[in-house]
């Protein structure tokens, strides 16, 4: 089903640093009460550090929103975070992903490798007590990972570009000659960027990549588990495979995920351009292609017992005029919510009602 932009309700808001990633749904009820809200969504800031970085955006029965960020400190691992791009729950935990990837011009940053999670019951008000979010800083394992399965699985990806790979391989295989996290990094890798990330219904952690894409352009997921080994300190989460979607929106010829949201093994995914600004971006030097395509959401049904291969997947919507679809969550009454991420402020659309039927 398509609906165009001009039946999408608009609200802005104001979150500074106004670089919103992410939307996933409050489920919380005491949280809900508290504030006096009847739906809510958390949402993270990419300009912040991992423990600075959530907000919540709720409404309230009035049709006024509200916007609060979570107070929270970090413990585990601590140190420097910043970016990151997606949001995801699993047994009562909110993980916050990292893109693992780096700046528009390279190169790799360790900062951006992080994983973060924190129980959402502890959130008893936005402007109450800490909370603890625990810290996952494990270089470029999960790069490491990724890479691996990807060369595993012989995965067709599409070429990497002189200029994405002098920038993010070579650059960041100089600049980090000496340190730690430089042994996860190999001459003939790929660099990745997670821009979405939800769980399935067994379990698993699906991220979506917004680089690389298929040799055809097409998006990946990467279906992880064991992602809270992360945090005890057992062994490595394992990659069980990679999903090629097809999913490339109008006016392009290859797409990158934006955000992934899941209802049990149904996954909706916002895909669109792989890169937002062209200046300094070397991804879009090498991959025109990828400047234009529209941001776009699907519907994509994955086999349960399964964890890899070419997926089809149902157009839902397009948004031709906002090209930053950063976000998209549903409500508890199946209604479609999605932030878009602009120059100057933070947008978050919805429809007035959608259904199936």
């Amino acid at each position: 089903m398509t609906v165009a932009s001009d039946e999408l309700e608009t609200l802005e808001l104001d979150l500074q640093p106004n670089e919103a990633s992410g939307l996933l749904t409050v489920e919380a009820t005491g949280l809900l009460e508290a504030h006096g809200w009847q739906r809510a969504f958390w949402v993270v800031l990419d300009e912040s550090a991992a423990e600075d970085c959530v907000a919540a955006i709720g409404q309230r029965p009035n049709g006024e929103w509200d916007v609060a960020r979570l107070v929270a400190t970090a413990v585990g691992n601590v140190g420097e975070t910043r970016d990151a791009e997606a949001l995801a729950r699993r047994d009562g935990w909110i993980y916050v992903v990292g893109s693992q990837f780096g700046g528009k011009s390279g190169p790799l940053l360790p900062r951006q490798a992080f994983v973060a999670r924190f129980r959402e019951s502890d959130v008893q008000r936005l402007d109450a007590a800490p909370v603890q979010m625990q810290l996952a800083r494990p270089g470029l394992l999960v790069h490491r990972l990724v890479n691996d399965a990807l060369a595993d699985e012989e995965v067709a990806l599409v070429e990497l570009g002189d200029v994405t790979r002098e920038a993010f391989i070579d650059q960041s295989l100089r600049e980090g000659s000496g340190e730690s996290w430089v042994d996860d990094l190999h001459e003939r890798d790929v660099p990745i960027n997670i821009e979405g990330a939800t769980f399935r219904s067994d379990g698993t952690l699906l991220l979506g990549l917004r680089y690389p894409v298929s040799a055809e352009g097409r998006p990946l997921l990467v279906e992880l588990e064991g992602v809270e080994r992360l945090f005890d300190g057992g062994d490595a989460p394992t990659v069980l495979g990679t999903w090629i979607v097809d999913a490339v929106g109008r006016d392009g010829d290859m797409a990158g995920v934006r955000d992934l949201s899941a209802i049990g093994d149904e996954i909706h995914l916002v895909t669109g351009n792989l890169d937002s600004r062209p200046k300094n971006s070397v991804v879009l030097h090498d991959y025109p292609g990828g400047r234009d395509t529209v941001s776009t959401h699907w519907r994509v049904a994955l086999p349960p017992d399964s964890h890899g291969g070419h997926i089809a997947a149902e157009l839902v919507r397009e948004f031709p005029d906002m090209h930053r679809i950063e976000g998209i969550a549903a409500d508890t009454e199946g209604r479609w919510f999605y932030v878009s991420d602009e120059d100057d402020h933070v947008r978050m659309e919805h429809t007035r009602l959608i259904s199936d039927a």
